[in-house]
């Protein structure tokens, strides 16, 4: 351990292990981790040849929650991350710091040579949309899962919205190959009386935050779409869905969920036509944004009829103190809306990243939470 600081570090070596074939021999070889803003060739971040091996030794401060990769460079390549087994984006690797550790790498492939499809996930029956938005001038990619019972009889369905709607179903379209796994989890509470529809958004690419982000960010290059968004679900998609599909359209059955800047979408349009959405999911909101304009934005957006589900969990952001402090800023939100709403549930997820296998674990207890509370 070293105490000569007022806080104390451990170091972590990493070891490069199995590297793809394709890897030039004159590569050098760099980690790039949150901690330090992805930022690209630092050269504190550089292996270093040990032998036969390169290694990596650096310390740092007790309870970083140290998310990382690995980064090739070399002249014919320049710079790239690499990617899982079929060469595409990988999850994030990550390790809580709590001592002096080692870590072997093993690197599956580089992300920008040629890669392939992801063997697809896609189960029950689902139906692709493409659908253009006159309030954004852009065509979205929209699709639809619909329970047995939607052929099975002729009843009507709750509808659920959800945003980056390529990570929901499929890991081939999911954006680091992980999926929330919705799908499985609506047909199992389907089998148990409890079916519902869903509608997958997928994001427009590089508008993602202009589109989810009502407020003012840094990192945005446009001003906010988010009203134009929201009002392409309200006013365009969701009068298509209802036509095409069995749904109960009213607003008690009819809700909208998404995680981060998603989350933040969510509680958003939720808030501002509750007339629509009755209720609103927002997992590990992105509620820093703007000096936390979404506290006094809400207060000044009662929704008396609406339920609203908020969570988090307790790995989330560059260290556990800063954790501590996004898993609080949720809790005082939900006791903020416990005044303005009809009902905030809370869920904590334990050990849980910032990242879809978490939001994927977290899924079934808000689906099951939203369609038990129809039943009430």
């Amino acid at each position: 351990m070293d105490s000569s600081h007022d806080f104390q570090t451990a170091v972590q070596t990493f070891t490069l292990g199995d590297l793809p074939a394709n890897t030039s021999s004159d590569a050098r070889f760099f980690l790039v981790t949150g901690l330090e803003g992805w930022k690209r060739g630092l050269p504190e971040l550089e292996f270093r040849r040990d032998g036969n091996t390169r290694v990596l030794r650096r310390a740092y401060p007790l309870g970083t929650l140290l998310a990382f990769n690995v980064l090739v460079f070399n002249v014919l390549m320049d710079s790239c991350v690499e990617g899982d087994a079929w060469g595409q984006r990988r999850p994030d690797r990550f390790h809580p710091v709590q001592e002096a550790a080692s870590h072997t790498l093993h690197v599956l492939s580089w992300q920008d040579h040629e890669n392939t499809p992801r063997p697809s996930t896609l189960t029950g029956t689902t139906e692709t949309l493409s659908v253009f938005s006159p309030e954004l001038d852009d065509t979205f990619t929209v699709t639809v899962w619909t329970p047995p019972q939607h052929t099975q009889t002729g009843a009507r369905f709750p509808v659920l919205y959800l945003h980056d709607g390529g990570n929901m179903f499929d890991r081939a379209s999911a954006f680091t190959g992980v999926e929330w796994e919705c799908n499985e989890a609506a047909q199992t509470l389907a089998q148990k009386g409890l079916p519902c529809l869903m509608v997958a958004v997928t994001v427009r690419g590089a508008h993602r935050e202009n589109d989810y982000v009502p407020f003012d960010m840094a990192g945005n290059d446009a001003p906010s779409s988010a009203d134009a968004y929201q009002t392409f679900l309200a006013g365009t998609l969701k009068p298509l869905i209802d036509l095409r599909f069995r749904t109960l359209p009213d607003a008690r059955h009819t809700a909208q969920a998404g995680s981060s800047s998603g989350g933040l979408a969510s509680l958003y349009g939720g808030l501002s036509h509750p007339h629509i959405w009755g209720t609103i999911g927002a997992f590990s909101p992105f509620l820093e944004v703007h000096d936390k304009a979404i506290f006094t934005w809400s207060a000044e957006h009662p929704a008396p009829r609406s339920r609203l589900y908020l969570d988090m969990g307790t790995l989330e952001g560059n260290s556990l103190q800063e954790t501590a402090w996004l898993v609080f800023l949720p809790r005082r939100y939900a006791a903020q809306k416990r005044q303005t709403v009809d009902e905030v549930q809370m869920a904590i997820g334990k050990e849980h990243r910032h990242d879809e296998a978490a939001w994927a674990a977290r899924f079934p207890g808000f689906l099951r939470w939203w369609l038990e509370g129809l039943e009430r």
